[in-house]
């Protein structure tokens, strides 16, 4: 994608709940130039193409949200949520502002920088306060399609409380809306889904709405991406049906974000939902509504990975048997070559003489 590039002196940060787009989202930034660092983390079978994440950045955020997660609430303190959704954000600035202060001092200076790490979805407050121009890009997911992605990574944590990645997307978005409406002339709001229908369109408020010139043909843009790796239930999906059935509250923050998105999801005619109050608080349903969908979800994606790697391992002993028997054929049609050519030759004639002499 050479000669394109985005020129001007914000630090851009790439916000989402995980597994929701970021990496989508920071492939293209760092497509139209922005230095996202230098230190990256390495991609693995759960992101192939990169997570385009800054190590350093990372390390320090994870450590500041398990340090002020409490570790005996359950859910998932790495990433800043547990049942409780006690996270303490008070006075950030005294315990970690002097280790924020040099990550940002050590990013060029010469150039257009930036990060992405979903951790920084909670934190939003703190890094504007030491950041007071950056501006933001904030990705969401459809919430089935999110808990669908972190279901298939098949943590124990997460197989046996299957509704905690649903949970912590509803933790996530809600912080990411709020500062969005506090914020809106900084921030971009987008779905993912739009994001891969229309790259270009995003290209084009980095611009209009950010202030950050790109510059290049956005036609490009889609080449980035490989929707192939990017999995979409679809709206009439059983997941999400049931979800709207019996935990509403998904639905309604959903349709909050879209309709305040720059760029929302393409709902194809679904319409939105009225009068949703907040998510239930983790203590008021033993177990959460949610979690008998989950897991009825997860046993039904269990059986079809497993039946899929069935029909894989049959395919390759197919493969196989098909190899070796072109080889054997090959080995046949070697073998009977070389005994034509053997009768043919002056030992092939002894031979039939000998075999002569033997009958009488």
């Amino acid at each position: 994608m050479a000669g394109m590039g985005l020129m001007g002196a914000s630090p851009v940060v790439i916000v989402g709940m995980h597994r929701s787009g970021t990496s989508l989202t920071a492939a293209f930034l760092e497509a139209l130039g922005v230095d996202l660092g230098g230190n990256l983390l390495a991609a693995d079978c759960h992101n192939a193409k990169g997570y385009f994440e800054d190590v350093d950045f990372l390390e320090f955020q994870r450590q500041l949200l398990q340090g002020r997660s409490r570790s005996d609430d359950g859910g998932w303190p790495d990433w800043g949520w547990t049942e409780g959704e006690g996270l303490d954000l008070t006075d950030l600035e005294g315990e970690y502002g002097a280790a924020a202060r040099g990550l940002i001092e050590a990013r060029p200076g010469d150039r257009l920088w930036g990060w992405k790490d979903p951790r920084t979805s909670l934190l939003l407050e703190f890094w504007d306060r030491l950041l007071p121009n950056a501006v933001y890009l904030m990705v969401y997911r459809l919430p089935w399609d999110v808990a669908d992605s972190v279901l298939r990574i098949g943590h124990p944590t997460f197989v046996e409380r299957p509704e905690y990645g649903l949970r912590a997307w509803h933790f996530y978005n809600r912080r990411l809306l709020d500062f969005y409406e506090r914020r809106r002339d900084r921030c971009v709001l987008f779905n993912v889904n739009g994001l891969l229908a229309q790259p270009e369109r995003l290209a084009d408020l980095v611009e209009s709405k950010l202030g950050l010139r790109v510059a290049g043909d956005r036609r490009t843009l889609g080449s980035v991406f490989d929707p192939a790796l990017f999995g979409q239930l679809g709206w009439r999906d059983p997941l999400p049906q049931a979800l709207r059935q019996v935990a509403p509250a998904y639905w309604g923050l959903l349709d909050e974000l879209d309709r305040a998105a720059d760029l929302p999801s393409d709902r194809e005619g679904v319409p939105f939902l009225e009068g949703v109050g907040p998510l239930p608080s983790y203590g008021d349903q033993n177990p959460p509504a949610e979690r008998s969908v989950l897991a009825l979800h997860y046993r039904t994606l269990a059986t079809n990975l497993r039946l899929g790697e069935q029909v894989r391992s049959l395919e390759a002993e197919v493969d196989r048997l098909q190899q070796s028997e072109a080889r054997l054929a090959s080995a046949l049609a070697t073998a009977r070559q070389q005994l034509v050519e053997f009768r043919r030759s002056k030992a092939g004639r002894l031979w039939r003489i000998w075999q002569r002499v033997k009958r009488r």
